[in-house]
């Protein structure tokens, strides 16, 4: 059986292998991308089963980075993370791109549960 794919999407580079690590250690295969190059780009070839996105991304706001994924690769199920969660017009003008919020500073456990039920 083929390992899951993840993305993980994140401006913050200890975040972002904090998160790849986990994933690689509960077996799921992952990819990264800190906005650097074009997300169509990192989608070609690759199908992904998630992607966490941070909400605050210094090059787009994470909503719009989630709407795009969407457009590219409409069965990927999206984990929206912040520190602060977002605004509920920000939710709700999300809704069909996001499908699951996650406040950070989170666990490991609530994070592979969250990966785990989208999957």
């Amino acid at each position: 059986m083929e390992p899951r794919h993840i993305l993980v999407i994140d401006d913050d580079v200890g975040t972002r292998d904090a998160l790849a690590d986990i994933l690689v250690r509960a077996g799921f295969a992952v990819s990264t991308w800190e906005g650097d190059a074009d997300l169509e780009a990192v989608c070609t070839g690759r199908r992904y089963q998630v992607a966490v996105v941070d909400f605050h991304l210094p090059f787009q706001n994470g909503l719009e980075v989630a709407r795009r994924l969407k457009q590219l690769q409409p069965e990927c199920r999206i984990i929206l993370i912040s520190s602060e969660l977002p605004t509920v017009q920000d939710a709700l003008a999300s809704s069909e791109a996001v499908d699951r919020f996650l406040s950070k500073p989170f666990s490991k456990d609530t994070f592979l549960e969250a990966v785990g039920q989208l999957c």
